[in-house]
């Protein structure tokens, strides 16, 4: 977890030279940048064959024959997936894990950095290991690999085998959940959509049944009722229930635990956003061919973007609903129903302020990156910027971004924005 009241909100600007290692090594990949914007990191190639991370400007003495997914825990260590003798495993700060894979990818990293996991591939077979603990028992295949913030990891897995052509044999279910290894009894034609609740001990995700019929399992029960399709599902904590998005009759509605819970009926029902204290359910939907928007317990913005909605999201106080979404071939943010208008080529998830007030994000345009907050792009272009950050006390942005080869850190006030 992000720890900003010990971060240094008093020096205004730090700088690191990086263009240079460009010089230094035969190649760089893309840079990445701690939360707190004191390090910058990257993959770079010192050989034939041979890789190092680069951290602020010093290459790592431990090099490896491949590494990829370079990423910063919450606590600030450089974390990566690395391979030497043709063998894989993962790097937390230039310490390698002990255990040795096949091959590793889709790392995951807890929301306070205390459990790191991946999907693993050990002996020609499928499994996830976390904090250099491997599941004990190991399946024929893996996906969608999930990880909870309490390191609880679950995954769908195949169960049975199928030979080939085996149209009976798929058609009868050979996937099953898995949770820290171990299979669920139920076996489904497909699982997708794993999603755990927020103490990480129930799981629930979305199942096909058979050639027509889908439906939705919470902790190893199945709804009753069949649908002709169902999306990701949400526990709602405080009465320990679980609301998903189906398809009947042709169209979308919202249902909980297996029984209607709203009465409209759209297009298309998705990607719900649920805040819990509060009980405020949206989602996106179509309530016409190519026309989006976003729903919040039944009420309807009135967005009409014609392209996607790619983001929805509350903040921590729930009242502030956010939407990243695409209009006319570019990116904007609507904040309650009120879109930002700043038509960007790219634009990233906006960070929200403690107090609810203030929305900050970084875009790019015309080959140049912005930090826009609250709808205002601030006067200076880069060519980068990383995640931005708000001060604790809501009255600063800690802006990290790359300028004609140097990197910097610096601390803006915030009525030098808006």
């Amino acid at each position: 977890m992000k720890n900003e009241e010990k971060w240094d909100w008093d020096t205004l600007k730090k700088e690191i030279p990086i263009k240079e290692w460009q010089e230094n090594f035969n190649w760089v990949e893309e840079p990445c940048v701690s939360d707190d914007g004191e390090t910058i990191a990257a993959i770079v190639n010192t050989d034939d064959a041979e890789f190092s991370i680069c951290v602020n400007g010093e290459a790592s003495e431990e090099t490896y024959e491949k590494a990829w997914s370079l990423r910063f825990a919450p606590k600030g260590e450089v974390v990566a997936l690395v391979a030497n003798d043709e063998e894989w495993t993962v790097s937390i700060g230039g310490e390698s894990w002990e255990t040795m894979f096949d091959y590793v990818w889709d790392l995951k990293i807890t929301s306070d950095g205390s459990f790191i996991g991946a999907a693993v591939q050990k002996d020609g077979e499928y499994g996830m290991a976390v904090n250099d603990t491997i599941w004990d028992t190991l399946y024929t295949n893996i996906s969608g690999a999930t990880l909870s913030d309490q390191g609880t990891s679950a995954a769908v897995v195949q169960v049975l085998p199928m030979g080939q052509g085996d149209i009976q044999g798929f058609s009868a279910g050979i996937f099953s959940a898995a949770v820290n290894g171990i299979a669920q009894s139920e076996k489904f034609m497909n699982i997708w959509d794993i999603s755990f609740d927020s103490q990480g001990k129930q799981i629930a995700y979305s199942v096909r049944k058979n050639r027509i019929d889908y439906s939705l399992v919470n902790s190893n029960v199945i709804w009753d009722k069949n649908f002709q399709f169902v999306w990701q599902p949400k526990f709602i904590e405080r009465d320990n229930s679980l609301v998903a998005p189906v398809r009947e009759g042709g169209k979308w509605t919202l249902f909980k635990d297996g029984n209607p819970f709203w009465e409209k009926k759209y297009g298309q029902l998705w990607k719900l956003a649920v805040h819990q204290e509060s009980g405020k359910i949206a989602g996106i939907i179509s309530e016409a061919f190519g026309k989006w928007d976003v729903t919040e317990n039944e009420r309807s913005w009135g967005l009409t973007c014609d392209a996607m909605i790619s983001d929805l999201f509350y903040s921590d106080n729930g009242e502030s609903l956010v939407a990243v979404f695409k209009n006319n071939g570019c990116w904007d943010i609507a904040l309650n129903g009120k879109p930002w208008n700043i038509r960007a080529d790219k634009l990233w998830n906006p960070v929200v302020s403690s107090n609810n007030e203030i929305l900050a994000t970084r875009m790019e345009k015309d080959g140049k990156f912005f930090l826009v907050v609250n709808g205002k792009v601030y006067k200076e272009q880069f060519d980068m910027v990383f995640e931005p950050a708000i001060s604790p006390d809501n009255d600063k942005i800690l802006l990290k971004s790359i300028k004609s080869g140097i990197y910097t850190r610096q601390i803006l006030s915030l009525d030098n924005i808006l």
